[in-house]
């Protein structure tokens, strides 16, 4: 983000306003902390004038939401899910960022390597798994990876898996401009949508299993997302019929939890919530949009590719059993 703010004590002559510009990483009530390219940065809050939000420079040619780079991608991903507890390992920002939340989802509990720690892979690593057993977690990772490279291509995925670390859960992330995925989907016949900043009882109803058992957990996390909207399908009996999230952040749209009941499948419930999702986020000013979801998904994979939705890259999770 770019941040204005007025220089203290002000100079005799000359401009009286200075820009920072960087990813913030801390705010407290007198207080923003922005890691620039040349190292973090304190601004007093009371001397901003004006803030605005950046989208990550493009890294390759094509459509933006295709020439973003895997790990700004995955930058802007952590702010719709992050973690109850984040520290970096290495700057702020182009580290590893190390996240914990309470066992619920790899993408709350698991270490994303976006850039350089600042150690040797090996103490890397170290590093890692001392941090996740301080906290009786799994120590766990999310390598993210071009479409179609083996864990073994990345070095510290071939580092893990010599060290015994076991691969699993993989996801596709997919991308796509938002403008192009808002299909006419009408509204299905006996449902009704209502429309949340936070998540009341009838949309916990409505969560996938694993949601259920995580529950506390789940209630802690959903609550730090800064910009999001919680979207739930009522059935004529005021039962729960299907749910989603959308987060935003960066002129980005992240949809997360889309689950339909069982009962209520096979009647174009989920394609329906995801672009009713979608129209908030365009309204929103949203122009491009992520999801991740399994490989083995086929109904999912299905619904979000029938969008209009492409494969940016792919990532899998490494966990020390």
């Amino acid at each position: 983000m770019a941040v204005r703010s007025r220089i203290a004590p002000p100079p005799p002559s000359g401009p009286t306003l200075t820009d920072t510009v960087g990813e913030l990483v801390g705010i407290d009530a007198t207080h923003l902390r922005i890691a620039t390219r040349t190292g973090e940065v304190t601004v007093a809050r009371d001397h901003v004038v004006a803030a605005r939000v950046i989208p990550p420079k493009p890294s390759r040619r094509g459509a933006p939401h295709r020439a973003v780079t895997i790990e700004d991608l995955h930058l802007v991903m952590t702010r719709g899910q992050p973690g109850v507890e984040e520290a970096w390992l290495g700057a702020p920002g182009s580290g590893w960022l190390l996240r914990a939340g309470l066992g619920w989802t790899g993408r709350s509990n698991s270490a994303l390597p976006v850039g350089d720690p600042g150690l040797p892979l090996p103490e890397a690593v170290d590093a890692v798994e001392a941090w996740y057993d301080e906290r009786g977690l799994l120590p766990f990772v999310m390598l993210p990876r071009p479409t179609g490279a083996a864990t073994t291509d990345d070095p510290l995925g071939a580092l893990l898996l010599e060290r015994g670390w076991v691969e699993g859960n993989p996801a596709d992330v997919l991308t796509g401009r938002t403008a192009d995925l808002l299909a006419d989907v009408p509204t299905p016949p006996g449902l009704r949508l209502t429309t949340a900043d936070a998540p009341d009882d009838a949309w916990f109803a409505g969560g996938s299993p694993r949601l259920l058992d995580h529950l506390d957990a789940a209630r802690q996390i959903l609550a730090l997302p800064r910009h999001q909207v919680f979207l739930t399908a009522h059935d004529d009996e005021g039962s729960t019929a299907g749910v989603v999230r959308v987060a935003l952040s960066d002129g980005w749209a992240g949809v997360f939890g889309l689950h339909v009941s069982p009962a209520h499948r096979g009647r174009g419930i989920g394609r329906w919530l995801t672009v009713e999702a979608l129209r908030i986020a365009a309204a929103a000013g949203a122009s491009l949009t992520y999801l991740q979801v399994e490989p083995d998904n086929a109904p999912a994979q299905h619904l979000y590719r029938g969008l209009g939705m492409t494969t940016h890259h792919d990532y899998v999770h490494l966990a020390l059993r």
